[in-house]
This record gives structure tokens, C-alpha cells and sequence, in this order.
């Protein structure tokens, strides 16, 4: 059986044309292309069929190639199908909202992000050979791009230019939450370790203490700290005399912790132990707490503020777009040749107390007759 395109051109076209908000971009085969296993429906969107090939081709975005229907738990592969499912409705009820709007695209925005996809591959030849496996012809890669291109700008229409985050914006935020924008005091101390399996006997125990006591002693009386590290540290740091480098107060284990509160600039700690063995810390300097400034934090609060705007945008979007919609839903887990019996449809819309059913509606007849 021929692979469908559909299978390949997510892969080639989604990713450099799509946002992450939209969902797999379904195949444009004609009817007579395809086997009549996959041609079975499993929703119609408005009228519009969704059919068994594109929900399998959508599966494949969710579930990584090699685990396809296998390793998979029934009721996960329920689950992957009803949002693999969601996606494609959503993605035509964008599409038809960009047919909607009027939106344009023009032959060379089709043609750009073509040999952007094309530039994806090591040169044509690999990306003719993807596609011809694939079963795509170029007329449905180009249909495609097409496709995710409109959707693209509706989205953008609809959606990005109503919840990018302004300077202003950004301003707001910060002088709302000037705590949150605040650098912790870090330290920087310098480590010493013996370590000890925790599984060893206690007199591998007893004689890593003695070596811990053994170098407190040297350093008592002058010997460098970061010498001794170089020379007995078990810990990674020691090619660096165990620098730590600056960290934020809070981030070491706690034993380490309440050992440098207790430590001024330049002391060393008693001896620690831990699971992991014996321990001397020094601290070699203090960083005060401070208040970052709104001119640095500004591109993140307003890449923050944009992701989480545009996110619940997004959502009510295609919450509106559903709640106008004719939604019809088959048996998704026949999506493999079995034509489904049993629809869902959305509740009328103009009454009230119907927003968010779904009525049961059972036919005997194939699915293009159910209305």
C-alpha cells in the first residue's frame, strides 16, 4: 500500500512554517487516491470529512514512528487518539476560519517556505526521495504549505496580534512584582572532600575521618586550602583547588549550608560528614542580594508575558470556533478500515442549556449520510 503523504508532510513543511500551537497539517490526496481502509471517517468539521489516513498521520506526530501501535497501553492509545483527533479539528476549524477571513497568500510565500523545507534536507535528491516514499505528490506538498500558510496568518491575525506583550506592559509587571526580579545573595566557597562509599565498613570510615581531621589541621596552621584540594579531594572540583564557583544561598545541601551561614570571608568549616563522606568548606567571598533593573529583565517579561498571553488566547480561540461549530465524531478506534456507525454532534447552539453537549446520534447508513 502506498504510504500517504500525509505522513510526510508534517515532517516537511510543519515544523519551519507552523507554531507549536497548531496542529498537524493533514494531507489533500483526492478521494480516489486513496485505499478505501483509510478512507473511513471518523469526524466531520462543519460538514467537512476527516478520514481515517489523516487521524493515522496525525498519530504519528504524537506516538515517536518506532512505537507505533506497539508498547502501548489500550487505554494510552484511546487517549493519543482523541488528542491527535482534537488537533486535526482544530487545525481545519482554523483553516476554514482563515477561508473566513479572506486571507491571501501569495505564490512566492508558497515557494520560500518550500525550499525552506527543502534546505531541511541534506540536498534535493534526499528530499525528493523523503517525498516520492512518502506518496506526495508536489502538487500536495505545495497545497499544503499552502494550507498551514493560511492557517498560520489567521493565527497570527487572530491570536498573536491581540496578546503580544507591550514595553509598556513589561513595566507594569515589574514595578508590580519588583521582589521577584531580585538576585538571592550568592557565596562562593571552596570545597574539600574524602569520600566514603556509604556502603563501607567503619574502618574505611574511621580512617577517612582521620585524613578530614589530618588536612583541618594543615590548614590551621597555614597550609593552602586549594593546594590540599588539588592534592586529596575525591570531589570533581579539586583540578580547580575546589572552587565551587558563586551559588545562590539555599542551592548546597543543607549540612553545607548551615556550615557557611556560619563562616565569614577567608574561615574554614569544621570537618562535615554526609552520606557521601567528610567535607571542609572555605568561603572566599559574598555577593549582596540585588535588585535586577528593569532594562535587563525587560526582553524576558516581555517573552513571559507574550507566551502566557498568547497561550490562553490561543485556547479561547479555538473554544469560540468550537462552540460555532458542527462537530461530528465517529468511532476513533476504528480509524483502521472500519467506517464508524456512531456520531456525536454538537448540541443547537441557540439554546443555552445545550452549549458543551453532545447528542448521541446513531445511524445505520454510511457516514457522508448523517446530517
Amino acid at each position: 500500500m502506498r504510504k500517504h503523504a500525509a505522513v510526510l508532510l508534517p515532517l516537511l513543511i510543519y515544523a519551519p512554517v507552523l507554531a507549536a500551537q497548531l496542529a498537524p497539517v493533514p494531507s489533500h490526496a483526492t478521494r480516489s487516491s486513496r485505499p478505501a481502509a483509510t478512507t473511513a471517517v471518523v469526524a466531520r468539521v462543519n460538514g467537512v470529512a476527516l478520514h481515517a489516513d489523516q487521524l493515522d498521520a496525525a498519530m504519528q506526530t504524537v506516538i515517536p514512528l518506532a512505537s507505533y501501535h506497539q508498547n502501548v497501553k489500550p487505554e494510552k492509545m484511546d487517549e493519543l487518539r482523541k488528542r491527535a483527533l482534537d488537533g486535526l479539528i482544530d487545525e481545519e476549524l482554523r483553516y476554514q476560519e482563515a477561508l473566513r477571513l479572506k486571507i491571501q497568500v501569495a505564490p512566492a510565500e508558497v515557494e520560500k517556505a518550500l525550499e525552506r523545507a527543502r534546505q531541511s534536507y541534506k540536498d534535493r535528491d534526499e528530499f525528493d526521495r523523503a517525498r516520492r516514499a512518502s506518496g506526495a505528490t508536489m502538487a500536495q506538498v505545495r497545497a499544503s504549505i499552502l494550507r498551514a500558510l493560511l492557517i498560520q496568518k489567521a493565527y497570527d491575525r487572530q491570536v498573536v496580534g491581540r496578546c503580544r506583550a507591550s514595553d509598556a506592559d513589561a513595566g507594569r509587571y515589574y514595578r508590580e512584582n519588583t521582589a521577584r526580579f531580585i538576585l538571592p545573595e550568592q557565596v562562593r566557597p571552596t570545597l574539600i572532600t574524602i569520600g566514603v562509599d556509604p556502603s563501607a565498613p567503619r574502618p574505611e570510615w574511621d580512617r577517612a575521618r582521620q585524613k578530614a581531621n589530618d588536612i583541618a589541621r594543615r590548614i590551621a596552621a597555614g597550609a593552602s586550602f586549594e593546594t590540599l584540594a588539588r592534592e586529596h579531594s575525591t570531589d570533581a572540583s579539586k583540578g580547580k583547588g575546589g572552587d565551587l564557583g558563586f551559588v545562590h544561598r539555599g542551592q548546597l545541601i543543607e549540612d553545607f549550608e548551615r556550615a557557611l551561614r556560619a563562616l565569614k570571608p577567608g574561615q574554614v568549616s569544621p570537618v562535615i560528614q554526609t552520606i557521601y563522606g567528610f567535607h571542609l568548606l572555605r568561603l572566599v567571598e559574598t555577593r549582596p542580594p540585588v535588585q535586577k533593573t528593569f532594562e535587563e529583565m525587560k526582553p524576558t517579561i516581555v517573552r513571559d508575558l507574550t507566551e502566557t498571553r498568547c497561550g490562553q488566547a490561543s485556547r479561547d480561540w479555538s473554544k469560540r470556533l468550537r462552540d460555532a461549530a458542527r462537530i461530528e465524531i465517529g468511532d476513533v478506534r476504528q480509524a483502521s478500515g472500519v467506517s464508524p456507525r456512531t456520531y456525536y454532534r454538537a448540541a443547537p447552539l441557540s439554546r443555552p442549556e445545550n452549549r458543551g453537549r453532545r447528542v448521541d446520534v446513531t445511524s445505520t447508513a454510511s457516514a457522508s449520510t448523517v446530517h
